[in-house]
Parts: structure tokens; sequence; C-alpha cells
């Protein structure tokens, strides 16, 4: 077992006030077996808007919330304790769904054809998804600014670069070729500086971590955050408001051993 202290803030700048500011928030980690949170806590600014809780359709914990008075700024911050129980699997159920390609994963030409050249052998679930990842993690190159959130898969595959968004897009579209069902997941990892993405396959009784940006199993210093589908099931935030503004957006996480 293994203990990591996070803390996880997000702020956006307006450059004028906005107002009827509607929000939903994918920031609280929760416990699934693998990893058993310690009643975060979490700050939401300006203060005095209505805030309420729920969980959305994948079972994440969602905080919503509305601010109609004007405010140039936004921020969410949360922190506490994970106790990490298994390095990289959870017991849980997959619905049918998690094998179905979405419009962020579905394989094009390129990814469709790569998948006919390294299609695993294997009758083992797990071993045919790390030979996707290795076959991937070999064929894409790391580069940040060259996607966006809405870059699909096959157009990533295309360019042969991104990011970890990026990797785990064109992991899913692999492994659902390949008839394993999985899911995005957004997270918090020890070595990284915002947040991170990786991927979860479904072997039959467990979920089981992959990062395919590393290509490896996902280990005792990565936290969950929220997962879905894809990346458009489990945006860390999501909002909209009145003003004719722009915007820019500060992160920063860290999670340390203890």
């Amino acid at each position: 077992m293994k203990r990591l202290r996070f803390n996880y803030e997000t702020k956006l700048t307006f450059s004028g006030d906005i107002t009827d500011h509607r929000f939903s928030l994918r920031c609280i980690p929760f416990s699934d077996g693998r990893q058993l949170i310690a009643e975060p806590l979490y700050q939401i600014l300006p203060d005095g808007g209505k805030i309420w809780h729920s969980r959305d359709s994948f079972g994440n914990p969602v905080i919503c919330g509305r601010m109609e008075e004007p405010h140039s700024v936004f921020s969410f911050r949360v922190s506490g304790v994970a106790q990490i129980m298994n390095s990289y699997e959870a017991v849980g159920s997959a619905p049918v769904f998690y094998g179905f390609q979405t419009p962020l994963t579905k394989s094009g030409e390129g990814i469709f054809d790569f998948y006919e050249k390294h299609k695993p052998k294997s009758n083992d679930i797990l071993e045919r998804a790390l030979s996707l990842s290795d076959s991937l993690y070999h064929y894409m190159t790391y580069q940040k600014g060259v996607t966006k959130v809405s870059t699909s898969a096959e157009k990533a595959f295309q360019r042969g670069q991104g990011v970890c968004q990026d990797y785990a897009h064109i992991f899913l579209s692999l492994l659902r070729l390949n008839h394993i069902r999985c899911r995005y997941v957004a997270g918090l990892a020890f070595s990284c500086g915002e947040t991170h993405a990786w991927v979860e396959i479904y072997d039959g009784k467990s979920w089981i971590g992959m990062d395919p940006t590393h290509n490896c199993l996902i280990g005792d210093q990565y936290i969950k955050l929220c997962h879905g589908r894809d990346f458009a099931d489990c945006p860390i935030e999501r909002g909209i408001y009145r003003g004719n503004v722009s915007s820019t957006q500060e992160v920063i996480s860290c999670v340390e051993s203890i």
C-alpha cells in the first residue's frame, strides 16, 4: 500500500467580467477498490455561488454550480490523501458500450491499416493490450501544441505526434478493433505537472490501468479523477457563461509520497 498526498488547482482568468456562469467539475478522485480517497477537500472561488453534487452516467462524482454575479477569475482546487491499494487493477464490470467506437476514437484508414499490421495473436486480453501499446509507443512521438482536445484519434495518428490524450484515444481505437472493452481515464500522475490521461482495459473481471504514453501498466503513483468512453465524457472542467471575453488557463498539480 502506498499513500499519496495530492493537490490540484485550475485557474481561469477572463479578459472581462462574466455572469450567469454555470459549470461542472470532475476533479474529485473517488474510491474504486484500487484507490481509497480520504475525504478530499475542495475550494471554489469566487464564493457565493450555488453548488450541488451529483454523479454522471459513468459514476464519476460531479460538482455542479452557478455563479450569477460578475467575476473575471474562476478557480477550483482539490486536495487530500489517496491510499493506493493495488498498483493497476480494480474489480468491476464493463457495460457493453465500452466496446464501441466514438467520434473521437473511430478508426480511419490509417489506424485500421496499422492495426492489421500489428494485430496481436495472443488469446490473453492483457497480452494483446500490451502488444498494441508497444506498437503504438514506437510509432507515435510525444509533442505538445500540435493537437487540440477536439482532435480525433485518426487525425492524431496521421500526424504521428500528440500528447497523452491523443495516445489514449488511438489506443482506445486499437483496443476496440481487437474487441477489448476499454475506457478513457483522466487523472493525476506522480511525474506530471498537469493532468494526465491513460486507459483502462477490462479483462473479464477487473479494470487494468495502462499508460500508452509511457508504454506501461499504471503504477502506484497514479490517481484517477474520472473515466468515460473518451475525453468528451469526462472533462475536468466544463462551463458556459454570459460575456464576450477571452480566457487563459493555469493548471497546477502535485502528487507526492507520504
